[in-house]
């Protein structure tokens, strides 16, 4: 087996700040519905990254299971 055919193309359209909505989550919403429609396997699961006080990013791959409150609940 050659692990490189197993390589799938995901881009399917670029991202133009000019298309951009002004609020995140409402841009975010439009994404996660592309990826319903596109019937992508597991669209709630993305990757959380942050960067702690001492500067040092840490990221670990999470659920979304709502969004409330205008924030995203893991």
């Amino acid at each position: 087996m050659n692990i490189a055919d197993l390589r799938q193309e995901y881009m399917r359209a670029g991202l133009s700040e000019a298309r951009a909505e002004r609020d995140p989550l409402r841009q975010f919403e439009r994404w996660f519905d592309d990826a319903l429609r596109a019937r992508l396997p597991l669209p709630n699961a993305m990757t959380l990254a942050t960067v702690g006080a001492d500067g040092a990013p840490s990221a670990r791959v999470v659920l979304l299971k709502g969004i409330e409150g205008g924030g995203f609940v893991f």
